[in-house]
Order: structure tokens, then sequence, then C-alpha cells
């Protein structure tokens, strides 16, 4: 199998009320899937700054995959993701699935760092040439990233996913499996109005959805 990498990103359809739920509660679902799209296409030009050549979507829900292609053309290669309440199955499957398709390095990110360097997809495609696995910190105690050869299902199972514990347990397994693990610099995940306070510190966003989030991040305390 080839070692040449790929990457994996995770979106969701951007429905109000679906996407972003912890920031909808402050901005309202309707702005909230609005960031969530802005988001989405800045992941994707993103992956094109990258020197990672093939790019995998995998979507949910299934039904959405015609809309979803609509709002976000390009050379993805799309597919819907395993119909499972459990994210880890989610990733496992997906990471499978790429694999499948003849690319044994696969690095897998999601649309909530959309300001994430495009060199630390890079890195970590590197990493990949002499590391069993690559994680990127998140300050959340999550992980922003991660990438592997194999698709170990160890990694996946027994994790308290969307807590700070995500990071420390994953090393913890990794461990136990003897991965030699390579780590990238530390970012963060956009969950709230903190975050999206950095976001927009760094101009990332566009001008027409600053203007609608801005008196939001005014009254923040």
């Amino acid at each position: 199998m080839p070692t040449d990498p790929a990457l994996l990103i995770f979106v969701k359809y951007p429905e109000p009320g679906k996407v972003k739920t912890r920031l909808a509660a402050a901005i309202g679902a309707e702005l909230a899937a609005q960031l969530y799209q802005e988001f989405i296409l800045q992941t994707l030009k993103l992956a094109q700054q990258s020197k990672i050549a093939r790019c995998f979507l995998t979507f949910s829900p299934a039904e959405k995959q015609q809309a979803l292609q609509k709002l976000f053309p390009g050379p993805w290669q799309w597919f819907a993701q395993e119909s499972s309440p459990d994210l880890g199955v989610r990733i496992q499957h997906a990471i499978q699935h790429v694999q499948q398709q003849g690319y044994s390095h696969v690095i897998t990110i999601g649309t909530d760092s959309p300001s994430l360097p495009a060199e630390y997809l890079d890195r970590a495609a590197a990493a990949l040439l002499h590391d069993d696995l690559v994680l990127g910190p998140a300050t959340d105690g999550g992980y922003y990233l991660i990438g592997m050869k194999n698709a170990r299902p160890e990694l996946f199972t027994g994790i308290d996913w969307s807590t700070e514990h995500v990071l420390p347990q994953t090393l913890q397994r990794a461990e136990q499996l003897r991965l030699s693990v390579h780590q990238l610099p530390v970012w963060y995940d956009i969950d709230d109005l903190a975050t999206l306070q950095q976001f927009c510190d760094e101009k990332k966003l566009s001008a027409a959805l600053w203007q609608k989030v801005k008196s939001f991040l005014s009254n923040r305390e």
C-alpha cells in the first residue's frame, strides 16, 4: 500500500439547530449554522493549501450529499459517515474506508479549527513516515488532528468524547499499544464566544459574518 497520505475531513450539513450547538446557545442557531458553513469553506481552503494531494470528506446526514456537494464543490471524494451515535466508531470506520481506497497514511481533522496552519497538515504527513500516530492537541483537552498508519480500534473505544479527557486517554491507549507518537503544536477549536473572538482577532472571518457576530462579542463578559 502506498505511503502517500490522504486527508480525511468530517463535515455536517450546516442545518440550524444541528451544528455548533454550544455556540448557538450564545448567538442563535441560524448564525451558528452560517458560521459553521464558513468554517467548512475555510477548512477546505486549508486542505488545498497543504501538500496532501487527496482529500476525502465524510459527511452526515447521509441524505444531504447532493446539498453538500452543491455548497462545497471541489475535487473532494465524498462518502457518508457510519450511522452510529459513537464518535469513535464513526472515526474508525471513516479511516478504514480511506485506507481501503489505497492510502495507508490517513490524517483526520474536523471543521472546528478553520484557522489551523496548513503547515501542520504537512508536518503530520511527514511525521507518519517514521511514527505510528500523530496527534494535534487542542486547548480544550481533545485533539484537532489524528494521523495514523493503521486504524487501531483500541484508540477509539472507551474514550470520553467531548471532554478534556480525550487526549490523555488516547495517549494512554497509544502507550499501551506501544505506538510511537508525534505531537503537533497546540491549537484551538471554535466552540464558544471566547474561541470565536480568538478566530476573529486573527482576521479570518468574512466581513459579512463579522458584522453579524461583533455585537455578541462586544457584549461578552
